[in-house]
């Protein structure tokens, strides 16, 4: 019988969405900070053609490091914009005040405008905890790292329930690559074979997680493979302890 110690959650579409546009508007925030930035680093009025490409091409360099399930560093994300950026405007003077600026407008976005917190999310990430459980947020990241969305998340009083945070461009595995599963397990101290993942993409998280032999794999949301197939699927997070109880999982 699988008694649960620990459950490790993915959080994108899980537990938090964007609200609707912030993509968007971070994005446009992003590259008008960046162009006023290289403009008095001396860069010219090719500034603002030049930083959407640059974002262009940090984001395509992601891209192709995640297809092969690995994940560049946050510091690896900022030199991939700063090299395009003085390929195209080879006369920017780089300084500590244009690095500062960098590292705001691509690492601190997640601040402007916090993600939304999924109906329910709360409620049963504390249920959770109070059926003894160790939890953890595993995650792959956008082009801001994520101990930056983890600041953001801890704000709005996340760290009540989450104990451990596992961002893929810390450990330089993307889900499903097995690396990250394995760091969330040594952060939990629990084996795999008493610890449950949950997560909304059947390949990037139930495959990945089954891969690294977590005892339960749990689907929420309307994402489907007919080739993948969960543990457990439900419609969103809420109810997953209710659930987790009645199959037995829980031991209290």
């Amino acid at each position: 019988m699988i008694r649960l110690r620990a459950v490790a959650l993915d959080l994108w579409g899980t537990l938090i969405v964007d609200a609707p546009g912030g993509g968007r508007r971070r994005m446009r925030r992003r590259e008008a900070r960046l162009t006023r930035a290289y403009e008095r680093a001396g860069a010219g009025n090719g500034a603002s053609d030049a930083v959407p490409k640059a974002i262009r091409h940090a984001i395509d360099e992601l891209v192709v490091a995640h297809q092969s399930n690995i994940d560049l560093s946050g510091e690896d994300r900022l030199n991939a914009v700063r090299r395009s950026m003085l390929e195209q405007c080879p006369d920017t003077v780089e300084d500590d005040a244009l690095r500062e600026e960098l590292v705001a407008a691509i690492c601190e976005s997640p601040s402007w405008e916090p993600p939304d917190i999924i109906d329910g999310v709360e409620r049963e990430l504390a249920a959770l905890k109070q059926r003894g459980l160790a939890l953890a947020v595993v995650s792959n990241t956008g082009l801001a790292p994520g101990r930056y969305v983890e600041d953001a998340l801890v704000a709005r009083g996340f760290d009540r329930w989450i104990d451990h945070w596992i961002w893929s461009d810390d450990v330089l595995s993307w889900k499903p690559g097995s690396a990250i599963f394995a760091a969330a397990l040594d952060a939990l101290g629990a084996s795999a074979g008493e610890t449950a993942f949950v997560g909304d993409t059947p390949e990037a998280d139930i495959l990945g997680s089954r891969h690294a032999g977590f005892a339960i794999s749990v689907l929420v949301g309307d994402k489907s493979d007919e080739a993948i197939e969960p543990d457990l699927a439900l419609p969103s997070v809420r109810g997953l302890t209710a659930r987790l109880k009645q199959r037995g999982y829980l031991s209290h």
